[in-house]
């Protein structure tokens, strides 16, 4: 397997290529980098061939938030909503240098996240066509405004494929916004369904902590198999 790293200031970006010739392209946004522990997870799964791209180090709620909110987390939140300049340089820079690494084109591109990425992940399904799947791992569908928006909204382009997964403790939190995440990751996908999209919705054991590359992993298997049958 050859990995190639770049840098976009303050954001890591790393191929994993996998595969020969044409092939799904799998770019997975996450916290810190986890290329080796998602590749891990997509083995436990049995997931098929891909090439993956992880994104990591970015700053995390400015730049995945897709508009400004008031403290909903801790007092030290920072919701700043910069998600659209962080969309223009990955779909422009990030997207066209390391593609130009691949040995052919991919054959198609899932946009990947956990937590805040998969509500970036779904976001971007309404801004641009680039991406034909999209998973959202216990992504933030309990961000203020986001139902709202995404029912309001056209997507920008067909998607062969939407995920959905959040675990069955997240919804025990103290706090009363991300209570909700649990009836709005389900509506979510209940959303994309009635657009003909074909959608799942999967709840995982445990809380917002529990073995994201796992849950990640899970999301990659289900696209893979839609392409195939």
């Amino acid at each position: 397997m050859e990995i190639q790293e770049l840098q976009f200031g303050h954001r890591r970006v790393c191929l994993y290529q996998l595969v020969e010739g044409p092939a799904p392209l799998v770019y997975s946004i996450d916290y810190h980098e986890n290329g080796q522990l998602l590749l891990e997870a997509c083995r436990q799964v049995d997931c098929s061939g891909f090439n993956l791209v992880t994104i990591s180090g970015l700053h995390w709620n400015q730049e995945l938030s897709p508009w400004p909110i008031e403290t909903v987390v801790s007092k030290d939140d920072k919701f700043t909503g910069e998600a659209r300049g962080w969309l223009t340089m990955f779909t422009g820079e990030v997207v066209s240098q390391v593609e130009r690494l691949l040995d052919a084109p991919p054959s198609w591109r899932l946009l990947a996240g956990y937590s805040m990425a998969g509500l970036f992940a779904v976001w971007t399904a309404f801004q641009t066509d680039l991406f034909s799947r999209i998973l959202s791992a216990s992504g933030s569908m309990w961000y203020p405004g986001w139902l709202e928006y995404a029912r309001e909204h056209e997507l920008a382009g067909e998607l062969a494929g939407a995920y959905f997964s959040v675990g069955d403790k997240e919804s025990t939190s103290r706090n009363a916004v991300l209570q909700t995440v649990g009836e709005r990751t389900r509506a979510m996908a209940d959303l994309m369904a009635s657009r003909g999209i074909h959608s799942k919705f999967e709840l995982n054991p445990g809380n917002h902590f529990k073995n994201p590359p796992l849950r990640v992993a899970k999301g990659i298997k289900w696209l893979l198999q839609r392409e195939q049958q």
